[in-house]
């Protein structure tokens, strides 16, 4: 009896087995429970957004990496042969010397004989390298035809760079006869975006700057 004129003085149910309690939560409580719920989960969503950002840079970065390695072994892989003439030097026109016909900032054309019947005008032996600033992309011209783009609209630059034997930096572009003799390495700085824009966890788009020096060991 005790213990039922105690609880039914507190809104609470007492029987012969236990007495039990019905007051439940306050909205102070309540509001208080939803409040430290709200900051967890807001802590909890931040540390996954930092995390995902941070997975998005690492991917969107080795995305343009790639992106610009492919294209430039395939630059290297080809300037490498210039000059190459087992037989005897080619004759083009334009005029070649030992065999590159132009040596600009942005553009390189080059020549040379690669099935050895003195002659330069095969598939694929006389190649111009090209930076298209409008659609920024990087272009390969064959055998005079018609540019093949190589990137995707995502190639924010292309440096070419040319040195003598002793490491001197020739002018571009280069020009004359004699210094095109002397060209003996040639650097090459190629930047590419990735295409993956990011905006949803602010990873953006990044830029990937790759670089290669090319021996012309054929001159």
């Amino acid at each position: 009896m005790m213990c039922k004129k105690r609880f039914e003085a507190q809104g609470s149910t007492c029987n012969v087995f236990s007495c039990t309690s019905q007051q439940g939560f306050s909205l102070i409580e309540f509001l208080v429970t939803i409040l430290l719920s709200s900051i967890v989960m807001g802590a909890i969503y931040s540390v996954y957004r930092v995390q995902t950002r941070s997975m998005k840079v690492q991917e969107n970065r080795m995305e343009a990496q790639q992106y610009a390695r492919s294209v430039l072994d395939l630059m290297v892989r080809e300037i490498r042969n210039v000059g190459y003439f087992p037989v005897g030097a080619c004759t083009t026109t334009p005029l070649n010397y030992d065999g590159i016909i132009t040596a600009e900032a942005q553009s390189f054309q080059f020549v040379y004989d690669a099935d050895a019947d003195n002659d330069c005008a095969g598939p694929d032996e006389n190649i111009a390298y090209a930076y298209d600033t409008v659609n920024k992309d990087i272009t390969r011209a064959v055998d005079g035809g018609a540019p093949q783009v190589l990137t995707d609209g995502n190639a924010t630059n292309l440096d070419l760079k040319y040195f003598q034997q002793d490491g001197t930096e020739l002018t571009r572009p280069v020009t004359d006869s004699n210094l095109k003799k002397t060209i003996k390495r040639i650097l090459i700085s190629l930047t590419v975006q990735s295409k993956d824009t990011g905006t949803e966890f602010g990873g953006g788009q990044l830029n990937a700057t790759m670089t290669s020096n090319v021996d012309l060991r054929n001159r």
